[in-house]
């Protein structure tokens, strides 16, 4: 079923509702500050009317955000702050003056202010140049993401495409006149966590035994830093490979790669460019070892030997200059990573490092008819379709999936949309990453 303004600003207002609820239960301060019905449709309305536009023949892509100008600071700007600049005389609110202002609106780096106008609906006051770092989410990053106040934000990435949020926070996501359910957010959930759990089990044994070997102290982590520092460099590679436009898809083996994976006649994927699995392949690995270990011995403390660590006291390590260095390095590792999927065929990868790029999945192609699409986190809630509605890149990993079950497959669309696939209760089982992996805590 389709969904069009109505139908949409009545599911806006119903999370918006229970976003402030939320709030209210953890102590915060719940904010209700939406648009009335009628005029929330006309604003959705224009968007989505200015997302089917082209400007100098190029797609119209923006954000905007329904905030006072007093919100900003007029004295602040990125990377900490919000660089908020008026218009001499408030323009008026429309698809055309939205179309003519977006090539001067990167999409990445600034807003479009508007505000409520007793007569005319809304009007644009300036821009917001807020920098990149809200990013980082998506992109994988460690520095510290500065907070949008949490009010009405459109996001207008492509024909048809909306994405609502309140502040940073997607409140719900329309693409092609449906809706993506920004809840089922696979990074969140259980079963990839376990996937990737003996790994971390294996970094965190070589951690304490670096500690046991040293004289000053180190601090110790558990296993939620290192999920983060896994899935940060895994949304990094997702990221880049988006942005390239070109599409890709990324086999991953959660573990060491199966031996049968290094064989020339392995029964399910032919890799054209195989690596030698030598020291080069190990530094993807060697690089989260040194990013433990600089947070920890940054942070260890001798009158509390036993401290342990978590994820935002390294992002709190922004004047370490040796943080710097570690994040491009982390960085680069992902753009090499992404920019093998430029070539024909399939990137395979393990928990360690890269095992080689231009893969072919092989085999019979024929026992698998339909897949379950995940509506939900952990894949509970599902609705199942034929294969044949997709094309062949995603057809062959879907049989990839079925034939391994430990695989978990990533295919990134030319367009920029992105599906995750791995065997789950029996069934091949598939979440849409396209929006959700800008969700969660900064």
């Amino acid at each position: 079923m389709h969904v069009y303004p109505t139908e949409l600003v009545n599911l806006i207002t119903q999370r918006w509702q229970g976003a402030s609820a939320e709030d209210a239960t953890n102590g915060e301060q719940a904010v209700d500050n939406l648009p009335e019905t009628a005029a929330m449709e006309r604003l959705i309305s224009t968007c989505y009317q200015v997302s089917m536009m082209r400007e100098e023949d190029r797609p119209v892509t923006l954000r905007l955000i329904l905030a006072e100008p007093t919100l900003f600071p007029p004295d602040q700007g990125p990377p900490k702050g919000f660089l908020r600049v008026l218009f001499s005389a408030p323009r008026p609110f429309n698809e055309y003056e939205l179309r003519r202002l977006s090539p001067a609106v990167d999409f990445e780096r600034s807003l479009i202010g508007i505000m409520p106008h007793p007569d005319k609906g809304f009007e644009i006051w300036g821009l917001i140049n807020s920098g990149i770092r809200w990013l980082q989410e998506e992109r994988g990053g460690n520095k510290k993401t500065n907070q949008l106040p949490e009010t009405f934000v459109v996001h207008v990435t492509g024909p048809g495409m909306l994405t609502i949020c309140r502040g940073l926070k997607i409140i719900v996501t329309l693409n092609g006149g449906r809706l993506l359910d920004s809840t089922a957010n696979a990074f969140q959930s259980k079963w990839m966590n376990k996937l990737f759990a003996e790994e971390r089990e294996s970094l965190l044994t070589m951690h304490e035994e670096f500690r046991a070997s040293v004289l000053y102290p180190v601090a110790r982590i558990q296993d939620e830093f290192i999920e983060r520092l896994q899935f940060q460099l895994l949304k990094r590679v997702i990221s880049v490979t988006r942005m390239s436009r070109h599409g890709g898809t990324f086999i991953i083996f959660p573990g060491a790669a199966p031996p049968e994976l290094t064989s020339s006649d392995n029964p399910h994927i032919q890799l054209k460019y195989r690596f030698l699995q030598d020291e080069a392949i190990s530094r993807q690995r060697n690089l989260m070892i040194r990013t433990i270990r600089l947070a920890t011995t940054a942070l260890g403390d001798i009158n509390d030997p036993d401290r342990t660590i978590t994820w935002r006291d390294y992002v709190e390590l922004r004047h370490e200059s040796a943080v710097y260095d570690l994040e491009e390095a982390l960085y680069e590792q992902a753009q090499f990573i992404a920019s093998l999927a430029a070539v024909d065929g399939a990137v395979v990868t393990t928990s360690r490092g890269a095992v080689g790029f231009g893969g072919m999945i092989v085999g019979s192609l024929d026992k698998l008819t339909e897949v379950a699409i995940a509506h939900d986190v952990e894949g509970k809630i599902l609705t199942l379709a034929k294969i044949e509605g997709y094309g062949s890149r995603h057809r062959s990993v879907y049989h990839l999936c079925n034939a391994i079950h430990q695989v978990m497959a990533i295919v990134v669309s030319q367009d920029g949309n992105v599906q995750l696939a791995k065997w789950r209760n029996g069934i091949v089982t598939c979440w849409d990453l396209t929006t959700q992996m800008f969700i969660g805590d900064n």
